[in-house]
């Protein structure tokens, strides 16, 4: 049973190598494609935005979080949805 353990933590060391590797090369072959475009990636990628949708929606979600923080603010606490005099 202990052998088993050890031989499936290997396993899981050997497996986590490679793909750490992987991954190394992949940023190096980048880095190189880019050095050979003109970027400067001498110190770090310069990774081109695949899709900028989701930071667009994070962006308009927080500007409308501010808007009903500073509607909130001016109002005193109520929301447009209160009724005066319902609050307690």
């Amino acid at each position: 049973a202990l052998t088993g353990v050890l031989v499936f933590l290997l396993w899981l060391f050997v497996i986590n190598l490679a793909l750490l590797f992987g991954a190394q090369l992949n940023a190096e072959l980048e880095r190189g494609v880019e050095l050979e475009e003109g970027l400067p990636a001498e110190r770090e990628l310069q990774l081109r935005i695949r899709s900028t949708r989701s930071t667009e929606r994070r962006s308009d979600r927080y500007e409308r979080l501010i808007r009903r923080a500073e509607a909130l603010r001016r109002t005193g606490g109520r929301s447009s949805r209160d009724q005066p005099g319902t609050r307690e």
